[in-house]
């Protein structure tokens, strides 16, 4: 459910927790913990819904997004996958696509705040915040490439089968991931990452430039809100603005008139 103090929307949600802190920083948590907050179709419309309304809000001035219980997320849901035919299937991937596309483009600061495990749907998910935070124990990867390997590399959840691997042609990650990794870690880190589907661990996440800063699993929350609270002290505008300057690739050659 939501804790919507502060901020102006009053929707409830019933995969998500949103709550805001002075000066402005809206948490966005995944609330599925028992599934390791793996998402599913509900979960993917209600981030549609609550990151459009958030970037919206004027009482959020920087997103965090995390995941309760021991996960940041761990992908899709493969029990959603295997409730679809072929043509759902491709209408998953468009939507995943689309949702975090709009993420990308929203003008509020996104946040990632990663620990546990962060893979497959869950990786592309924090690939559309504007940057990752990590706690000492991350792990993160693009494992789909697995699902459907010979063993031993084939994870104990696919033993069975893969829902996703088509009987022709072939799979790969369907939410953003092949062309944002190499944005963050360059194209031949990111086609051994997504080759050989390994976890990158939060050390290793850090030099690559997968992620901007690692922290002990103690602080992690604490310093992660002591950045998002020193980014929302700022002007919202200059914000929004500077965000923009960025991923445009321009400089603002003279200052707004009055």
């Amino acid at each position: 459910m939501t804790r919507s103090t502060g901020l102006t929307s009053t929707a409830t949600y019933e995969t998500l927790d949103i709550s805001v802190v002075d000066p402005g920083v809206a948490v966005l948590t995944l609330n599925r913990p028992g599934k390791l907050n793996a998402i599913n179709l509900k979960m993917m419309m209600e981030l549609r819904e609550a990151l459009r309304a958030l970037d919206e809000d004027r009482a959020a001035k920087v997103i965090v997004l995390r995941g309760a219980g021991r996960a940041f997320c761990a992908g899709a849901d493969l029990d959603w996958s295997a409730e679809l035919g072929v043509e759902g299937r491709v209408e998953s991937n468009r939507l995943g696509q689309k949702t975090f596309n709009a993420m990308e483009q929203m003008e509020t600061p996104i946040i990632a705040a990663v620990h546990g495990y962060c893979l497959g749907g869950g990786l592309e998910f924090a690939l559309a915040a504007d940057f990752i935070l990590c706690s000492a124990n991350a792990q993160l990867g693009l494992p789909e490439i697995t699902l459907s390997a010979d063993p031993p590399v084939r994870p104990k959840i696919t033993e069975d089968g893969d829902p996703d691997q088509p009987e022709f042609g072939g799979q790969a990650p369907g939410w953003g991931g092949p062309k944002r990794l190499p944005q963050r870690v360059g194209k031949a880190r990111a086609m051994q990452m997504i080759l050989t589907g390994e976890r990158v661990p939060a050390d290793r996440a850090l030099r690559i430039g997968l992620a901007n800063e690692v922290y002990a699993d103690e602080e992690f929350e604490d310093r992660v809100m002591e950045m998002a609270t020193r980014i929302a002290h700022m002007n919202r505008y200059n914000l929004r603005l500077n965000k923009e300057l960025l991923h445009a690739g321009y400089d603002m050659l003279e200052p707004h008139p009055r």
